[in-house]
């Protein structure tokens, strides 16, 4: 039998019912967001992925309302002093008796430049493993100077006190660093550093193969990880009721944000799985061996919204429209979507989670409180779940 999973939720100030809309997106709203938090955090999430302007200082303010939710904030290495976000570190666990997650994102050249890091994005997943092990060894209470590649600091001054608040407690042995990447760099990267590692939900082969390089990267570190999956949902009390939903939500979008949403993405220079670089497309030139794929692809560029269900990818994972992924024509791993009945859900996340051996669900719906409640409500109650506490050791 798989072991319970961990299952949190996805808060994001842009939401709304079709939130990659301008007519379905909320104007954005930091009460929302906290409202959100509250509600998850009583309805028994295990933590919430939380994006923002600066998601650090958002939820600090979520801690004294909340009581169990873990964080798992977004952190740019090379954007914040690694002595100081350390610091950062300590003294938000200390104040949330240990809830910090840490989210690590090598980001894009348009994003970093623009915060003074200019660093060529094969080149990140190397200043990242610096950062990521000098933090930990920061966390931990090794404060001697460092001086590597991309990551420098001085030797700590006189007082060797932490930044933690005296009395309370910090994790065991630091928080725990989360994050994703599909190339070898990436999955490189996540050997050497990561906790958990992250992908995004679509064709469970491929997100197994997915999985297992990561694993065999931690293990030629003498390491282990954890795995998660982010997906969007839709989940209703009959697979028909699930599937009309999938289809508005296609007809909402239209398709001429639908090929520009995966232009969008195509021309980011992310790491393309199918091509096996980072190279620009454009999506003219795109082509599938796949009929279904390809059947989607013809859709498009003749003007026509592609059939809701050529878009499911496995038995309810859908490839539609998301605010991270575009549509994920090519079953890529740009992030999917769970439709279908709670019955039938319950039962392929525990295929997954099996065949995968995925260890926490992240999940996203539109608009975001009322699908939190949602699944709560009709899903939670079919899951075996867990909700395992921080470990914590005394502040120095």
């Amino acid at each position: 039998m798989p072991n319970p999973m961990q299952l949190m939720w996805y808060i994001n100030p842009l939401d709304g019912p079709v939130p990659w809309t301008p007519e379905g997106a909320f104007q954005p709203s930091l009460t929302r967001s906290r409202e959100i938090a509250v509600q998850i955090d009583r309805d028994g999430y295990f933590g919430t992925l939380v994006v923002g302007k600066n998601p650090l200082v958002e939820t600090a303010t979520w801690a004294s309302v909340t009581e169990q939710l873990r964080f798992l904030i977004p952190i740019y290495p090379g954007v914040i002093p690694v002595a100081f976000f350390a610091q950062q570190a300590q003294l938000f666990d200390s104040v949330s008796r240990g809830r910090l997650l840490i989210n690590q994102v090598n980001g894009t050249d348009q994003l970093l430049t623009r915060f003074g890091v200019d660093v060529p994005s094969d080149e990140r997943y190397d200043l990242s493993i610096e950062y990521w092990q000098a933090f930990k060894r920061l966390y931990a209470g090794d404060l001697e100077a460092f001086s590597g590649k991309f990551i420098k600091y001085g030797p700590a001054p006189g007082s060797r006190n932490t930044m933690a608040v005296p009395g309370l407690h910090l994790q065991d042995p630091h928080t725990p660093v989360w994050g994703s990447g599909t190339s070898p760099g990436g999955i490189r990267h996540a050997g050497a550093v990561l906790d958990v590692y992250l992908g995004y939900l679509h064709r469970p082969d491929r997100m197994r193969a997915l999985m297992q390089s990561a694993h065999d990267a931690a293990a030629s570190h003498g390491r282990t990880l954890k795995t998660g999956i982010l997906c969007n949902i839709i989940v209703r009390d009959t697979e028909e009721e699930a599937w009309a939903h999938a289809q508005w939500v296609l007809e909402k979008t239209g398709v001429e944000k639908l090929i520009n949403l995966v232009e969008g993405r195509l021309k980011t220079g992310r790491y393309q799985p199918h091509s096996g670089s980072r190279e620009k497309q454009a999506f003219d030139t795109l082509r599938s061996d796949d009929p279904r794929q390809q059947s989607s692809i013809d859709a498009l560029r003749a003007g026509r919204l592609p059939d809701v269900r050529a878009l499911e990818c496995h038995p309810n994972i859908w490839t539609g429209p998301n605010p991270w992924g575009a549509v994920d024509l090519l079953d890529q791993g740009w992030g999917g979507y769970f439709v279908g009945s709670a019955k039938n859900v319950a039962e392929r996340m525990r295929e997954i989670q099996e065949t995968c051996g995925i260890d926490t669900f992240i999940m996203a719906g539109w608009p975001s409180k009322e699908e939190a409640k949602r699944v709560a409500e009709i899903l939670m109650p079919l899951l075996d779940l867990r909700h395992d506490a921080p470990r914590l050791r005394q502040a120095a």
